[in-house]
């Protein structure tokens, strides 16, 4: 499991030392105290099942607007890039339309 998944209180496993996570990047070590920010790439086993990783993914999904968002931004920088702009627009209106229903 990755550290972002992970709600502030959850307790894991990090290099063989138990932690529980403080904030959005920095966890404190169970036995010592000591603060130590964890890296993005880490893998993690969590100790405590209380919180499945379904319910944890489920409070990081994306909202609509903010795919929407992304992928107008997307669409804005590859408009620049190729020559048939007819097909990209297609293209555009089809994905808006799977993902708006």
């Amino acid at each position: 499991m990755k550290f972002k998944l992970l709600s502030i209180g959850q307790q894991f496993e990090y290099q063989d030392e138990l932690y529980v996570k403080t904030s959005p990047l920095v966890a404190s070590n169970m036995k010592t105290g000591h603060n130590k920010m964890i890296p993005a790439y880490a893998t993690l086993t969590l100790q405590n099942q209380s919180v499945s990783e379904k319910e944890v993914t489920q409070k990081e999904a994306l909202n609509s607007e903010q795919v929407i968002a992304a992928f107008n931004d997307f669409y804005v920088s590859c408009v620049s890039l190729i020559e048939d702009k007819n097909a990209l627009d297609i293209a555009r209106d089809k994905f808006m339309q799977n993902i708006i229903k």
